[in-house]
């Protein structure tokens, strides 16, 4: 099944004011209070006319002063719910609850390069990758699991390899559905994406025979080679060049 994103919580613990996590979340609070100070005076000032006319109508005046403490806010609360989207470094959780994977502010050349993949987390990528190739015939669809695979490869690595784990687990992901694809087309020439096939055809593919055929062909690129071939166990005929680069 698909992963659910994690239910969001304020911070219930004890605020320490010295903790990396408070000083993060203080920092935002500072910095919206700065940004949002002319619209706040504009607010201010619309509270006021509104507290005028009801004075001039007879009406009470109190959901005026309710109305203002709901925009002023209430510093704690909202620090906790800063606090509940960081980790104890003061870095921002995504809606999966797994820190350092923001991008904000990075270099796209600093994370999508290609570093070591654990060989677990390769396999749970391929059996997911060829499952789902075959239920969807080579269509992508939002039912998927693919987040679910890179969510626990995440959890599984230090937080500084997360980001550029994940861009290198993407790329494997992309070479597996690449081999899929041309194992398929070998067997059937007229076949498109999205028509039924024969799922047999894949039945004898293998993680480390499709990987034998991945290079590095740049910093964060990974692709099949050309001219290779893949026997495929359960076709003893069946023998698939993999095409680099073909779509």
């Amino acid at each position: 099944m698909p992963i659910t994103s994690v239910p969001f919580t304020p911070y219930t613990g004890v605020i320490d004011p010295g903790s990396k996590r408070y000083q993060a979340a203080k920092a935002m609070i500072d910095q919206g209070k700065a940004t949002k100070s002319e619209t706040q005076e504009k607010y201010k000032a619309k509270l006021e006319e509104l507290r005028a006319l009801l004075r001039m109508l007879g009406k009470d005046t109190s959901v005026v002063d309710e109305m203002a403490k709901l925009y002023e806010g209430d510093d704690e609360l909202a620090i906790r719910n800063i606090m509940g989207r960081l980790d104890e470094d003061g870095d921002p959780l995504n809606c999966y609850g797994v820190a350092g994977m923001d991008v904000t502010g990075k270099d796209p050349s600093a994370w999508q390069q290609i570093i070591e993949i654990p060989e677990a987390a390769r396999q749970d990528m391929f059996d997911t990758a060829l499952r789902e190739y075959i239920r969807d015939r080579g269509m992508g669809s939002g039912d998927t699991d693919r987040t679910a695979v890179f969510t626990r490869y995440q959890l599984s690595v230090k937080k500084s390899d997360r980001l550029t784990g994940t861009w290198t687990l993407e790329q494997y992901e992309r070479c597996y559905n690449r081999a899929f694809y041309s194992i398929v087309k070998e067997a059937n020439p007229d076949w498109q994406p999205g028509q039924q096939f024969d799922s047999s055809i894949l039945n004898g593919i293998t993680r480390e025979e499709v990987e034998h055929r991945i290079i590095q062909t740049g910093v964060g690129t990974l692709r099949l080679t050309s001219g290779n071939e893949i026997n495929v166990r359960g076709h003893p005929k069946l023998c698939v060049n993999l095409r680099c680069g073909v779509e």
